[in-house]
């Protein structure tokens, strides 16, 4: 497998594998920030479930448009890039929405409710 089909490959489903780690890294920040946050009131879980939600929407994008460009080249139909970007693309889309969720309720909660 050549280095460019490779890497299309791992655009197209960017939205399955970089998505998901983002969401576990900012659950992992998520049980250690709030302390934080109660002493400095800078709302540091909101800022990074937001750059994630961000992370995981670029993520998406990428998946969406990769076989697409590709595709576009060749003039071809293939049904398992259009299948895997979708597929990728929906799950980043899950994955964004969890992240805004947990940045709305970083922001609501100070981390000093315990």
């Amino acid at each position: 497998m050549s280095a460019s089909k490779l890497l299309t490959h791992l655009w197209i489903w960017a939205g399955l594998w970089l998505a998901p780690l983002v969401w576990a890294a900012n659950m992992q920040l998520g049980q250690i920030l709030p302390y934080a946050d109660c002493h400095s009131q800078l709302h540091v879980s909101a800022i990074t479930s937001f750059i994630g939600a961000a992370l995981t929407t670029a993520s998406g994008l990428a998946s969406w448009l990769s076989p697409r460009r590709v595709l576009g080249k060749t003039g071809g139909h293939q049904g398992n890039a259009d299948f895997g970007s979708t597929v990728s693309a929906l799950s980043a889309g899950l994955f964004t929405f969890a992240l805004l969720m947990q940045g709305v309720a970083a922001m609501v909660l100070t981390g000093c409710e315990k």
